[in-house]
């Protein structure tokens, strides 16, 4: 288990929307904050409950995404 509260990732500002409903779609496991949506910046913030599990679903993607910063 992990004590990060906050994953922040860059991808395709397009792909913002499909991120927000897969998160939505496994039960809310974070809540997405988009800052910087027009470059693309998101901070998905966890709980140390759901770190792993939304790691994984972020390594997952069928889209480049860059993981900026946990």
């Amino acid at each position: 288990m992990n004590n990060r509260c906050q994953i922040k990732v860059r991808m395709e500002p397009r792909q913002i929307v499909m991120l927000d409903n897969i998160i939505e779609g496994y039960d809310c496991l974070a809540i997405p904050s988009t800052g910087k949506s027009k470059i693309g910046e998101v901070t998905l913030h966890v709980t140390p409950d759901t770190y792993d599990d939304v790691m994984g679903i972020l390594q997952n993607l069928p889209w480049p995404i860059t993981i900026l910063d946990t």
